[in-house]
């Protein structure tokens, strides 16, 4: 768990405070999955799922005299996706049962072929 820049182990300490990360064995996950009888999806990076779902098309418009919003926009969108930050340490997966329409989250690139 990490809270202000501090890490600590007591999930219950700051509820809804603090970022709770764990690494997942997203192999086992699948695995698991698909011997339940689920359908996977895809699997990709947190950015190529924001970008194949159509980030770009729903952040706010630039505006030429809005110096701050345009800037505090762009950052937000660098963190979310850019390598060095949550863009590839975070990752996606799609799993369900009966579910026929395809995710475009995953249309640019499909990772699942590395489980």
């Amino acid at each position: 768990c990490h809270y202000r820049h501090r890490a600590h182990d007591n999930p219950y300490v700051y509820p809804g405070l603090q970022d709770i990360t764990a690494f997942v064995d997203f192999t086992a996950v699948a695995e698991a999955g698909i011997a339940a009888g689920l359908e996977l999806h895809g699997f990709t990076t947190q950015a190529q799922f924001l970008l194949g779902s159509g980030l770009y098309d729903v952040l706010p418009e630039f505006n030429p005299g809005d110096t701050v919003r345009n800037l505090m926009v762009s950052q937000e969108v660098q963190k979310l996706t850019m390598p060095g930050e949550m863009g590839d340490r975070f990752k996606v997966m799609g799993l369900s049962r009966g579910v026929e329409r395809l995710v475009k989250g995953f249309s640019l690139k499909d990772l699942s072929s590395t489980l």
